[in-house]
């Protein structure tokens, strides 16, 4: 059984700086004032430093290259043409205190929630200082491989009903139209495309254009077969199903089309 001083919390709070800082008060300075007091003088120095020395990076902070927002000419190039580079920390006391969480630890979710908090929070961090991560970049950051971060990345997308701005979803990059669909739903309860933009962080141009798609769709597969639909639209066979599905779940009175109908 593992022991409460060997818990990751307690671990990587001796680390810190706020911690080094106060051992040497009580250990090595001579200060005879307790504890609190000298937590209190530790914690006022380093918002001191903090305060002064703002624009240097603390040890458990990068800098990373990052595809900025807007790339190349049309804002969503694939080709890479320039770089940012996004400060990032690497890990927070809050997310170290997941891994201790009671309740996470009895679902045996500890892990996967600390991984999920950070990598929404890196790709965070990034978009608001005008770059996009991609999955590499997040395998690279934690040391799992791609396909584990897609799939908690997904996973929290899916339980948060959300969108994180990685790059795949920013750019309109790979095979997922799950961020499109999610633009449409919140349109057809009624969100504005102003405020999806927001939240989504997608440019108005983006989710103008989904919600174009999404009303293509909706008006050819009232009058042609679905096989017919992605030739008539120029959009692809994946896209035209997620459209259906969300037509179907939101839209019930839209009748689609059947073969006998004249």
């Amino acid at each position: 059984m593992k022991s409460s001083q060997s818990t990751p919390q307690k671990r990587w709070a001796k680390r810190s700086l706020k911690q080094q800082l106060l051992y040497k008060f009580l250990n090595e300075y001579g200060y005879e004032r307790g504890v609190l007091v000298a937590e209190a003088i530790v914690t006022d120095i380093l918002l001191l430093i903090e305060t002064v020395y703002s624009d240097r990076l603390p040890p458990s902070y990068t800098y990373w290259p990052a595809v900025p927002v807007k790339n190349g000419p049309t804002g969503k190039s694939p080709a890479i043409e320039q770089l940012v580079y996004v400060r990032l920390k690497l890990v927070t006391n809050a997310e170290v205190t997941l891994l201790d969480d009671p309740k996470l630890c009895a679902q045996k979710q500890a892990r996967k929630t600390f991984n999920q908090t950070r990598f929404v929070r890196w790709c965070q961090e990034a978009y608001d200082q005008g770059g996009v991560l991609t999955l590499l970049d997040l395998s690279l950051l934690s040391g799992l491989s791609a396909d584990q971060v897609g799939r908690l990345i997904g996973a929290y997308e899916q339980e948060q009903q959300t969108t994180v701005p990685i790059r795949g979803t920013v750019h309109d990059m790979g095979p997922s139209v799950t961020h499109k669909a999610e633009v449409i739903r919140r349109f057809l309860k009624g969100q504005s495309p102003a405020d999806i933009a927001f939240d989504l962080h997608h440019s108005q141009q983006a989710v103008d254009t989904y919600i174009e798609d999404y009303e293509i769709t909706r008006k050819l597969v009232q009058k042609f077969p679905l096989t017919a639909i992605p030739t008539l639209s120029r959009r692809s066979l994946s896209v035209v199903k997620e459209h259906v599905k969300l037509i179907q779940e939101y839209e019930p009175q839209v009748k689609l089309y059947e073969p006998n109908d004249v």
